[in-house]
């Protein structure tokens, strides 16, 4: 095992090095990390996967990094990693993820108890196709929003939000196909705001009024609480600043930053970005200016206070790679730099109840994977270890044991592309037509609603919907039926005798927006 030696400095203008907070988790057992978070009790939870994939691994520290329980996800005969873990209002846990389980790999959702033990689990099948659940977060309803990659779709998208509610029944998917030769979308990150959510990613686009070439840059999608597109900006593409993804952050005015890595004229620099909360440009600038066109990476950024970000990961400069954590202001001005361990990636980083950092990634002991993680104070100093004792998964009534479980998801599966492949169930139905006197209106399972305004068309499916509007309208343009309808699953009946003979357009709208529509002649 390689060792550190931080010797204390008590010298004017040094550091000054406590016991260091520096920890291995799944040695020799190609163990990967993706995610870490706070917990209610002061520990931290660590998600990632084992041996090779074949388990997903929730790992459960205290403060001072020691593991008290630790719990596998599969039966080691199918691969499985998990991307995600986030704390529940209820003290429980959702996970989210990718999974072999079924006929291909499938984003999963998993909900966990206080307990850690499963409440509920989906699976977003779609058969012969490649899914990945990247995040999820809790909505301000009790629901989860799940942030997934689709290799491709149809129409093609790589990027989807689904909504589920507080049980683990799907409410809506929103989808982004690609459109005005932009393509190959990298979801990354997802945040929440009081009023929606915001989507990070890569996508491949041509620089403004061009058609190509495709160059790879950061893109943003903000939407309303209901998974409506507000807008989307492809960052970039009019001063041919071309950047690739890692994660995003906010202050307390939802004012977002973005790490990513800048492919400048002059090498390979980690970068920042920040953009308005109404999606305008705000600017950029490059943290550190490198002079290699060799891999960089500042794969974690973190709001402190609003006014600093810090940020974990590595780039090379003068032929040598550097591991470094940051401090900088809001415009990228260095404030505080500091050497940590070697990582080959850092998959995530957590700000403490007290203002520290928690960071983890991965490196490699004898050529096997293993995750690390480490603890820094605000002034990027190792953090010492905690003395006071602390009480753990208080909300368990019982001690949380470690365990192996293979989660019951087979009879539980969300087959999502249904709509696509029976598009019958996203239709309004009228018959018969022509008619005289009574029509008939068999309402849709699914409604789709489109939203083509900006750089990415945005379409919701809604899985649930219990009321929406219906219209008739004349070829004058007037609305002559307008009438609420319920979605009970048994067909309406409507008497149109007494409309005039001629052509009439019935839609149905679901907030606002048309989701289906059907032409009926009145004779």
């Amino acid at each position: 095992m390689k060792t550190f030696l931080f010797v204390i400095l008590i010298l004017s203008g040094q550091f000054v090095y406590a016991q260091s907070w520096l920890r291995y988790y799944g040695q020799g057992q190609n163990a990967i990390a993706w995610n870490v978070t706070e917990q209610y009790d002061k520990g931290y939870l660590i998600a990632g996967s084992i041996n090779l994939s074949t388990y997903s691994w929730l790992v459960k520290t205290d403060v001072n990094g020691n593991v008290l329980w630790d719990k596998k996800f599969g039966n080691g005969n199918y691969i499985t990693v998990l991307m995600n873990v986030e704390q529940t209002t209820d003290g429980g846990f959702i996970l989210c993820g990718s999974s072999l389980k079924l006929s291909s790999n499938d984003a999963f959702i998993i909900k966990l108890n206080p307990c850690a033990e499963v409440e509920w689990c989906k699976i977003l099948e779609v058969p012969n196709n490649f899914e990945n659940g990247i995040k999820v977060k809790q909505s301000s309803d009790g629901g989860y929003i799940v942030l997934t990659a689709y290799y491709p779709t149809t129409p093609e998208s790589n990027i989807s939000l689904f909504k589920f509610n507080s049980t683990g029944d799907l409410v809506w998917r929103q989808f982004y196909p690609h459109a005005n030769y932009y393509n190959d979308d990298q979801p990354c990150d997802l945040l929440t705001d009081g009023d929606g959510y915001l989507i990070t990613a890569s996508r491949y686009a041509p620089d403004s009024g061009t058609n190509s070439p495709q160059i790879i840059r950061s893109y943003f999608v903000k939407t309303d609480t209901a998974g409506n597109k507000i807008w989307d900006l492809v960052y970039g593409t009019n001063n041919h600043y071309y950047s690739d993804v890692w994660e995003t952050t906010k202050n307390s005015k939802d004012k977002y930053y973005h790490s990513c890595t800048h492919s400048a004229t002059n090498g390979t620099n980690p970068g920042l970005i920040w953009i308005s909360h109404n999606g305008s440009e705000s600017g950029d600038k490059d943290i550190f200016e490198t002079g290699s066109p060799n891999f960089c990476g500042l794969s974690t950024i973190t709001m402190l206070h609003d006014t600093n970000l810090v940020f974990f990961g590595g780039f090379t400069i003068n032929d040598t790679f550097q591991w470094q954590a940051l401090k900088t202001d809001t415009i990228g001005n260095i404030i505080k730099s500091s050497s940590i361990p070697e990582v080959i990636v850092h998959s995530s980083t957590t700000k403490t109840f007290d203002d520290k950092f928690v960071t983890v990634g991965v490196d490699t002991y004898n050529n096997i994977f293993r995750i690390v993680a480490l603890k820094v104070n605000s002034n990027l100093e190792y953090d010492s270890i905690y003395t006071q004792p602390f009480t753990y998964d208080s909300l368990c009534p019982h001690p949380i044991v470690s365990d192996t479980i293979d989660p019951d998801c087979d009879n539980v599966y969300v087959s999502v592309d249904e709509p696509f492949k029976k598009p019958e169930t996203t239709q309004l139905k009228v018959y018969p037509n022509p008619t005289d006197k009574l029509l008939i209106v068999e309402l849709p399972k699914y409604l789709v609603v489109s939203n083509t305004s900006g750089n990415i068309p945005a379409t919701t499916i809604y899985h649930q919907w219990s009321s929406a509007m219906l219209q008739a309208i004349d070829l004058q343009g007037k609305v002559v039926i307008k009438q609420g309808v319920t979605n009970t699953g048994v067909p309406l009946q409507l008497d149109v005798s007494r409309l005039p003979a001629g052509m009439y357009q019935f839609r149905l709208l679901y907030r606002g927006k048309q989701a289906a529509g059907s032409k009926v002649v009145v004779k």
